[in-house]
């Protein structure tokens, strides 16, 4: 059959199964979905390890400012049995426990150190808090001297 000129012949278009209707939409609706829970578990992880780097470099500080308040007083000619140093903008507290009384010039002790460094907020991954101790004996007026090596103690 001949066309008439100016006339378009109009093909039918296929039209798709009864049930299928809409699928690609389904389809990139669970590709948006699993794509957005991907992306939003790697943003938590690094969340998590950017709050685990604070905490330890907290619990770091903590450590060697409690060690170092322990040194000061020990290397102080005044040993009281409580003494705060202030040291790098955070307060060292130190303690100083007889253990022992061996005879009438010798003196055990246990020599604690605490330090707490961060905001003050519980929930802050910058807040930590650590005690180092040492044994340390006095004989007749002289300093307490350390006897062995420290020890850390979290709390």
């Amino acid at each position: 059959m001949p066309g008439i000129p100016g006339l378009r012949t109009i093909r039918p278009r296929a039209t798709p199964p009864p049930g299928r209707e809409g699928f690609a939409l389904v389809v990139v609706l669970i590709v948006l979905t699993a794509l957005y829970l991907g992306a939003t578990g790697i943003f938590l992880a690094a969340r998590a390890e950017l709050r685990i780097g604070i905490s330890h470099a907290a619990s770091s500080q903590a450590f060697y400012l409690a060690e170092s308040g322990l040194t000061t007083w020990l290397a102080s000619a005044v040993q009281p049995s409580v003494a705060e140093y202030t040291i790098a903008g955070e307060t060292v507290t130190v303690r100083a426990n007889m253990l022992l009384q061996v005879d009438s010039v010798t003196v055990l002790y246990k020599v604690s150190a605490h330090a707490a460094v961060g905001s003050g907020h519980a929930s802050d991954p910058g807040m930590a808090s650590r005690e180092t101790s040492a044994l340390g004996m006095r004989l007749r007026s002289d300093p307490v001297r350390t006897i062995g090596g420290t020890w850390r103690e979290v709390r």
